[in-house]
């Protein structure tokens, strides 16, 4: 009967430790704390200067983080330290229509991705006077980029601002494709003509657009934004038309 007994005690201590191992096994392999990510990203289609460019800044809970696998298609975005991915590439892929972008971090086991529309190939087809000999108002015309939800359309002179003369800045709807510069573009704070080459900026963008570096002038303050969640943070994205000018003789 003892023996019984014993038996049947060991019995029972063998499923207890079973019970208690298989319990500190799902234990550890619950889920582990996903750090959180933020980033500013901003994607450029320049036909303008017949170059793509990518800038990131990343961080992870709070601090810069370089070490994710960030990637726009199939291609990555090199990492340069500091938080920040940069490409500004002929040969970087970044076709108009849906592009993929992925965020990755391999010992966070974490990735997330997202999906832009990047709008479509477009140019501005008409200036006059491209020679403004009068300083008089110019009308424009472009041909419509697909995909686009707005253009920024801006006039500037290389030396705005020392030269007295203030950018046009405009933002537009994607239905339009005309636009009437006025005279003021090219007249000092004074109300005098200013001579000189005023380039003509014309940028289709989709949801947000921000400052880049490929540009000479400030973008307008108020400009929409396109927010993501995973990672958190905002995208900005357009494609740039070939550079024109207007000019304003001596």
């Amino acid at each position: 009967m003892m023996r019984m007994i014993r038996l049947l005690l060991l019995v029972f201590a063998i499923s207890i430790l079973g019970y208690s191992c298989d319990r500190r096994g799902s234990l550890d392999s619950r889920q582990r704390n996903i750090p959180s990510f933020t980033v500013e990203m901003t994607l450029i289609r320049d036909i303008s200067r017949g170059r793509n460019m990518v800038d990131v800044y990343l961080e992870r809970d709070g601090d810069a983080f370089s070490d994710a696998i960030i990637t726009v298609g199939n291609t990555d975005v090199p990492a340069i330290g500091g938080g920040l991915y940069f490409i500004d590439s002929a040969g970087f892929p970044l076709p108009p229509g849906l592009n993929l972008i992925g965020f990755e971090s391999a010992g966070d086991d974490y990735f997330a991705s997202v999906s832009i529309e990047m709008p479509g190939d477009f140019g501005i087809t008409n200036v006059f006077p491209r020679y403004n000999s009068n300083a008089d108002n110019v009308s424009m015309e472009w041909t419509a980029s697909g995909g686009a939800s707005n253009y920024l359309l801006a006039v500037a002179t290389l030396n705005y601002g020392a030269d007295g003369t203030s950018p046009l800045r405009q933002i537009l709807p994607a239905d339009q494709s005309q636009f009437v510069i006025p005279d003021t573009t090219f007249e000092d704070f004074a109300g005098d003509p200013v001579a000189g080459v005023y380039y003509i900026y014309l940028i289709a963008f989709n949801e947000g657009f921000g400052p880049y570096d490929g540009i000479r002038f400030e973008v307008p303050e108020g400009l929409p934004q396109k927010s993501i969640s995973d990672p958190a943070g905002v995208l900005r994205f357009g494609t740039v038309a070939a550079l024109d000018s207007i000019t304003v003789p001596f």
